[in-house]
């Protein structure tokens, strides 16, 4: 036991004896252990959360845990590592070219470790932001943003490190200020579309899965990407869009509509009795407010609005507490479909383009009688 101490004390390699190296070794590799398990832990906890969400168990106290235990897994744990490699080398002296070589490989380790953590930290603050008033999933908007954030801390990052080994930066960075501003002068429509790209992220004029009109195109986004948009039309294909043209348009976003209101006008002929007349506005509304299709359904108004060129006009409007076209599309069937058996069975009479025809008692057509 005595001649192992003796060997661990005597043998010194790199002005460190080897009980020094062992010590250090033991530190770092018992922390990393224990770091391991704790990680494995988390991951565990973290995928059996997520699990309980998909089957709509999970609490809101455990799903708000999620972020903190990501934080903590992508790190929290890092930056332990790199405290407990800290340590570690500290217990060990080294001639001035070892130092130098082990202090530029540590700083490169950290300044790695750093640019993870500040990239995953801006990761879950976005996605915390966007998600208090959103309920899509957002990894696909995220995204593009989160890559050329990604991409500008990593170019610093590397900037840095090759500052510490010792390299010249000065004239790297002041040639990526020249291409920076030929690839702007020579890329303004990218560079806008990129621009829109943050305004449509941040104001949130329309999000994954909403149902927009713009111009005379209709359809449901399904990406929104650094330059463009892609929309789903009703006929099935993708529309592709410039996220510039998105924002300079007219947009209509039916999916934050709280209800939709409805105008419909009927026409009935001029044979119409006046009882009739009067009845036909309050038929209408009893029929408006007993829609059973969808519960909810509220009459705005019913009137006799005007006299048309070949028919009496009815204008009725009426909410339907749903932004959804086919349910509204349901309603409307069953209110006409009703009004139809109701006029059919009072009698009344639709109307249709018709042209009354007037003779004098010759046969002939007086003028301005047609």
């Amino acid at each position: 036991m005595v001649c192992m101490k003796e060997i661990f004390l005597t043998h010194i390699y790199w002005g460190n004896s080897l009980l020094s190296y062992m010590i250090s070794l033991l530190i770092v590799v018992s922390g990393t252990v224990v770091l391991v398990l704790v990680g494995f832990i988390i991951n565990r906890w973290v995928k059996t959360v997520e699990l309980r969400n998909e089957q709509e168990i999970a609490t809101e106290s455990q799903l708000r845990s999620i972020a903190v235990l990501h934080f903590i897994q992508k790190i929290v744990l890092p930056l332990v590592f790199l405290a407990l490699l800290s340590i570690g080398l500290t217990r060990l002296t080294f001639s001035d070219t070892v130092k130098t070589t082990v202090n530029s490989i540590f700083t490169a380790i950290i300044t790695l470790v750093i640019i993870r953590s500040i990239n995953k930290s801006i990761e879950l603050s976005f996605i915390k932001y966007f998600s208090k008033e959103s309920h899509v999933p957002l990894e696909k908007s995220i995204k593009p943003l989160m890559v050329l954030v990604k991409l500008i801390i990593w170019i610093v990052g590397f900037l840095f490190i090759l500052s510490n080994l010792g390299y010249n930066i000065t004239t790297a960075i002041a040639g990526l200020g020249v291409t920076g501003i030929a690839v702007a002068i020579a890329a303004q429509g990218i560079l806008g579309d990129l621009f829109n790209y943050f305004v449509i992220l941040f104001d949130k004029p329309f999000e994954l899965g909403d149902f927009i009109v713009f111009d005379d195109k209709m359809g449901v986004v399904e990406k929104i990407g650094i330059k463009t948009t892609h929309i789903r039309t009703l006929q099935g294909e993708i529309l592709v869009v410039t996220n510039t043209n998105l924002s300079v348009s007219r947009l209509h976003n039916y999916k934050k509509m709280n209800k939709r209101r409805v105008a419909f006008t009927v026409g009935v002929t001029y044979q119409t009795s006046e009882e009739h007349v009067k009845e036909i506005p309050v038929i209408i509304r009893h029929i408006i407010e007993t829609v059973k299709t969808v519960a909810g359904v509220t009459c705005d108004r019913s009137h006799f609005k005007a006299f048309g060129t070949f028919s009496l006009d009815f204008e009725s409007v009426y909410y339907i507490p749903s932004p959804e076209y086919p349910k509204y599309m349901d309603v409307q069937q069953e209110i006409n479909r009703r009004i139809y058996a109701a006029f059919r069975e009072k009698g009344i009479e639709f109307a249709y383009p018709t042209q009354t025809i007037f003779l004098d008692g010759d046969g002939e057509i007086p003028k301005g009688s047609i």
